[in-house]
């Protein structure tokens, strides 16, 4: 699956494909299978780099989006983050913070694991120091109530637990959403939409995936911040031809008015690319419609759906539950300048934490 996502990258420029992702590509044989190394550019020579393949661009640039979204009626607390954030971007250019080895990075923004170590992490860990001397090493979206042997495993081999955000967890498998009464106002809502379908996309044409696109458009880059991944056609046409990501449409007679894109891995199932048409009245309740679309997906087929961040109290109320998730970095090797973004970031994320958890986000 790797080798198919990484071999369009590893053709082309990844911004042909992904526009605000600048990123060179390996592959590496393990043995055991195939592993996908993304080493980034420095995201100060981009505007709008991406959070999904860049420390810089999730720490600084989306850390202070979200600062300003989710703390903007405190607005000493507000101005204090933005001045903390101005310092911390300043030191990140200058001592390098992208230059790092993102191992198996799928370039969505949650990454998925196998639930079991199927390789030497010993040695996969000694053959890219020799490999990659001057770059961290970081394994992206390690929550250990998900993937408890991957943290325990990294934490022996020396990786440090850096903040990255709180996630919400729905155990759609265990029927968590079916104790909660917004289940129901959800379905009677889809019940009332008879003028609604949904079908699976197994072949779309041109058209049906360029309103796919226009709709996550409108929803991450638009609505929400364009340090959110800028997909391309062609790299949506390699997810669905490679069977990587399956996509659910909702139609409206002859029209897409909402979707949501799942991936799978061993039992665990995100949804990296959701749309809906901004321009319906609020009562269809489109994002809701989807939501449900996907967590009865994830019922369906006996998985625990990673929810991601944001829409706290909405994710709530329909049975998810908050948990933190972590970036795992190595960066012993390098020189005191060099660690110092990475010890920065783990001395913010104290009262980080204590934010999140306190105003539930």
């Amino acid at each position: 699956m790797l080798k198919a996502l990484y071999l369009p990258l590893m053709r082309q420029d990844s911004c042909i494909l992904i526009h605000n992702v600048h990123v060179d590509t390996q592959l590496l044989d393990t043995g055991s299978r195939v592993l996908g190394l993304i080493l980034p550019h420095l995201a100060a020579a981009y505007s709008e780099e991406s959070y999904i393949a860049s420390p810089y661009g999730q720490y600084v640039d989306y850390g202070r989006y979200e600062t300003a979204l989710e703390l903007g009626k405190l607005r000493w607390l507000n101005r204090l983050a933005n001045g903390v954030f101005n310092v911390l971007g300043k030191i990140c250019r200058r001592t390098k913070f992208d230059q790092v080895v993102l191992i198996d990075n799928l370039l969505f923004s949650t990454n998925l694991y196998p639930q079991k170590l199927d390789y030497n992490l010993a040695a996969l860990h000694q053959f890219l120091l020799q490999q990659f001397p001057d770059r961290a090493l970081v394994f992206r979206s390690i929550c250990p109530e998900v993937y408890p042997e991957w943290f325990e495993a990294l934490e022996a081999c020396g990786y440090k637990a850096v903040f990255s955000r709180q996630v919400y967890l729905l155990r759609a498998h265990e029927g968590a959403h079916r104790l909660k009464r917004a289940l129901d106002i959800d379905t009677r809502l889809a019940s009332k939409q008879k003028h609604l379908h949904w079908t699976i996309l197994e072949a779309p044409t041109d058209t049906e995936l360029e309103r796919i696109l226009d709709l996550y458009n409108q929803l991450y880059l638009e609505k929400y911040a364009r340090l959110n991944p800028q997909y391309t056609l062609a790299f949506l046409r390699n997810l669905l031809s490679e069977k990587i990501i399956r996509i659910k449409a909702l139609w409206h007679g002859e029209k897409i008015v909402a979707f949501t894109g799942y991936f799978t891995l061993d039992g665990v199932m995100i949804n990296p690319l959701i749309g809906y048409d901004r321009s319906y009245p609020q009562k269809e309740g489109l994002y809701r419609l989807l939501t449900l679309e996907t967590m009865l997906e994830a019922e369906k087929q006996g998985l625990l759906l990673n929810m991601s961040s944001g829409a706290a109290h909405f994710k709530r109320l329909r049975g998810a539950q908050p948990f933190l998730e972590y970036n795992m970095v190595y960066d012993r090797h390098l020189s005191f300048f060099r660690r110092l973004p990475w010890a920065l970031t783990r001395l913010i994320a104290v009262p980080t934490i204590w934010l999140v958890r306190r105003y539930g986000l």
